[in-house]
């Protein structure tokens, strides 16, 4: 029998992201108030044309909003900058960050977004000193870092809550809240969906894991939080594999000297990797395996298993796709088959209009899912 394989992304897929989201917005608005800039809202819109630009990574939203935000704060005040003790600062303009017209014009966004927005955004404002410009470089370059981060620390202590941030990070917490993924993560399956994914996978030959680009745990010795795995349990799904950006990150950085974003998606290490792991191969070895493919040294007998096999993606932003096409592209390379079909999920219009340029079908949400096709 024709083996079956469905990989799920996660926010927007599985859940409804509303910690993120809502932590992002917290994030961005405290951010605002600190520079004096008090209408610092990213609007749902905003967001979702973040993603649909492949930027969903919320710790890149939130420095390039910060950066937008202190453009228009230097006008009336070249030397404000953030500290990490979060605080309101005198208003400055009552005028909102330019964040629509530079989303409108952000077309090459590539694999790292905060250093696109750094050389978008210094050439395009040629009046910034060089002081200014080694601010923007600091917040937008180490937007991943939590430990240079101007902003991170404020978003992650939102995101996990103030204990369980001082507990990963070893940093003091500045905000004395809950986390926001606690609160206001939401499971978008119904019922009747999680009965019909359990039920299929009830066959031997169908198989299923979680491609998420959220943080995730690691071995020992590098730095992450278990965001993903939160996850998982929230919608009863940490059966499942699943491979997160901290095991993707610990694998490039510490096997393969690599920077730590080269596998997250749109990478095909990413897909290929957990197709590997929802096969039995544990997260290491199924790295490596798909690194070895990826670089031109697999082997067709590494992957000839998946040869006829019938893999279905899940994702609601284009990279995740992505990740799916190169996947099959290189398993062809070894001459393996692969039946590949790309489904997105969203009912937001613009996210909507670039998933259609990809994807095989596209639903409002999981729950719409023509079950009986897959």
């Amino acid at each position: 029998m024709t083996k079956k394989i469905l990989l799920f992304d996660m926010d927007g897929v599985l859940l409804t992201p509303g910690g993120y989201h809502q932590a992002l917005t917290a994030t961005v608005l405290r951010i605002g108030k600190a520079l004096g800039i008090p209408a610092a809202e990213l609007t749902e819109d905003q967001i979702a044309h973040f993603e649909a630009l492949s930027v969903t990574n919320e710790w890149d939203s939130a420095a390039i909003s910060a950066a937008l935000i202190l453009l228009e704060a230097w006008r009336f005040d070249p030397d404000i900058c953030l500290g990490y003790q979060p605080l309101t600062a005198d208003v400055l303009t009552d005028q909102a960050p330019k964040i629509n017209a530079f989303l409108d014009t952000f077309n090459k966004v590539g694999d790292l977004p905060t250093v696109s927005a750094y050389q978008k955004i210094t050439r395009e404002n040629p009046w910034l000193n060089a002081n200014q410009r080694d601010y923007l470089e600091k917040i937008l370059y180490n937007s991943r870092d939590i430990y240079q981060s101007p902003t991170l620390p404020w978003h992650q202590e939102t995101v996990l809550g103030s204990m369980a941030f001082q507990d990963n990070y070893g940093l003091e917490p500045r905000l004395n809240i809950e986390s926001f993924l606690t609160i206001y993560d939401r499971t978008v399956m119904s019922v009747e969906t999680k009965r019909i994914i359990q039920t299929w996978l009830g066959d031997h030959d169908h198989r299923a894991g979680i491609m998420t680009n959220r943080p995730s745990s690691t071995p020992a010795g590098y730095l992450s939080s278990p965001e993903a795995e939160l996850g998982a349990k929230l919608v009863e799904l940490d059966h499942l594999p699943l491979l997160g950006s901290g095991m993707l990150a610990w694998f490039a950085v510490t096997q393969c000297a690599l920077p730590d974003h080269t596998f997250l998606k749109p990478n095909p290490v990413h897909a290929l990797a957990l197709m590997q792991m929802c096969l039995g191969e544990s997260a290491e070895n199924g790295l490596k395996l798909a690194y070895d493919l990826w670089r031109g040294e697999g082997i067709r007998g590494d992957w000839v298993k998946f040869n006829n096999c019938q893999v279905t993606i899940f994702e609601d932003a284009v990279k995740g796709l992505q990740s799916g096409k190169a996947a099959r592209t290189l398993l062809a390379s070894v001459n393996v088959d692969v039946d590949m079909h790309l489904i997105g999920i969203s009912n937001h219009p613009i996210k909507k209009r670039e998933l259609e340029k990809i994807a095989d079908h596209v639903c409002p949400d999981i729950n719409q899912v023509d079950w009986g096709e897959i």
